[in-house]
Order: structure tokens, then sequence, then C-alpha cells
């Protein structure tokens, strides 16, 4: 063999190896991101799991039923992704839309999203993302995580009662006042204490996995 067939034999060498290597890489990108992809998907849909059972543990209160929904939103908001805790609870409003019985009282449909406890259940998206949303910021900064989360969810609580309010009194016809003493007042204490409870559970949780930020 001469010195020039020597070196093309070493270079094709060379490009079969490299080739075979990026091949490789390949596979384990596309099989990494299908993994990450049904993780996310688990996760969604363990979080509208959640949802679906724990609106129906509840006190039957009117014109607003007690329920667990709030904690099942806190654990949502504290473990999963801004774009997982919005696909959860869409998915949520979505199957109670289409008639499954996952709203309060075993109910369903359309018609009980225009209802007087409508607002609270759309809330549940917007208020729940943005908690998501400002806990992963806040988990940048210098704050313990716990101090974090219950801004977070506070916040998500909020937003959730701003948005059952508003609705409460637009198809009630209630003034701001009896709306709010209706719809509100008697629930923020509790929920709120859901909160604090979810944010407990969840720390305790990354405590257990080493996860001490």
């Amino acid at each position: 063999m001469t010195h020039k067939t020597r070196v093309l034999a070493n270079e094709a060498e060379r490009d079969s190896a490299t080739n075979a290597a990026g091949v490789t890489r390949g596979i384990v990108d596309l099989a990494a991101s299908h993994a990450g992809l049904l993780g996310a998907v688990a996760r969604v849909a363990a979080g509208t799991a959640a949802l679906c059972i724990s609106t129906n543990l509840e006190v039957p209160l009117q014109p607003v039923p007690f329920t667990l929904q709030i904690l099942a939103l806190g654990f949502i908001a504290a473990t999963l992704r801004p774009r997982e805790t919005a696909a959860s609870t869409l998915s949520y409003v979505a199957i109670g839309a289409l008639g499954a019985p996952v709203f309060s009282g075993f109910m369903g449909g359309v018609a009980r999203l225009a209802g007087p406890t409508g607002g609270f259940i759309l809330g549940f998206v917007a208020g729940a993302t943005l908690g998501s949303w400002m806990l992963r910021r806040l988990e940048r900064t210098r704050l313990p995580w716990a101090v974090s989360s219950m801004a977070s969810l506070a916040v998500m609580t909020a937003v959730v009662y701003l948005c059952g309010w508003a609705q409460l009194m637009l198809v009630a016809h209630l003034g701001p006042v009896a709306a709010f003493a209706a719809g509100v007042a008697p629930f923020v204490a509790l929920d709120l204490m859901k909160a604090g409870i979810a944010t407990c559970a969840t720390a305790a949780g990354r405590l257990a996995l080493g996860r001490r930020d």
C-alpha cells in the first residue's frame, strides 16, 4: 500500500467514525427529546387528574362551594413549569366544558362556565399559570424557596378570586360588596391555608430530594 493510499484510508476511517458519532449523538438527542416530551405529558395529565378529583371533594356552600381545588392548584403551580401548568388547567377546563362531570357538584358543560362560579373555574388557568411563572422568576433570587412559593401561590389565589368575583357580580347581579361577601370572604383564610399546605408539602419534598435552595 502506498503512502497516499494509507492517508486516504485513514481519512476514510476518521470520516466514518465522525459520521457514526454524529448518528449516535442524534439518536441520543432524539431519545432525550422524546423522554422529555413524555415526561411533560405525564406531568400535565397528573395535574389535570388532580384537579378533576379535588373538585368533587367539597362542602356544598352557596353560592360558591368549598372544594380542595386551590390546594391542587398550589401543587400544580409549585411543581410544574408555566407551560405545563397552563396545559394542565386548560385541559381541565376543556374536559369540563365538553360535559364531563369534573366541575363542583359533579357537573360539567359550557353552561357551568357561564354560571356564577364559572369565573373561578376560568381563573384557575390565569391564576395557576401566573403563579407558576412568578415562582420560577423568584427562584432566581436569594429569597428562600418557601417564601417565593407562598408569595406566588398567594398571587395565584388572588387572581382566581378576582376572576370569580367579577363573574359572580355580572351573572348573579350582585354589587361588589355583596359578591365579595358571598363568593370571596368566606374562603380567603382557608384558601390561603391550602396554599401554605401546598408550599410546606412541596418544600418538604424538595428537601427529601436534596434540593435545599
